[in-house]
């Protein structure tokens, strides 16, 4: 468990390197996937920031 001022700064610096558009839809999805098997609140957050559906 986090702080969650910690976590926020994890997330925004995960979206700002997931956003390059260098990044395919297809590698997005499966960081993101990685992040929701870790922690699912975590994977549902980079999603929802990234308008992207976890595949979980």
């Amino acid at each position: 468990s986090w702080a969650p001022d910690r976590q926020e700064r994890f997330i925004r610096r995960w979206v700002d390197a997931l956003s390059d558009p260098r990044v395919t839809h297809e590698i997005r999805s499966i960081w993101i996937s990685y992040w929701s098997q870790a922690d699912k609140s975590l994977g549902q957050k980079l999603a929802s920031r990234l308008n992207v559906r976890p595949s979980i």
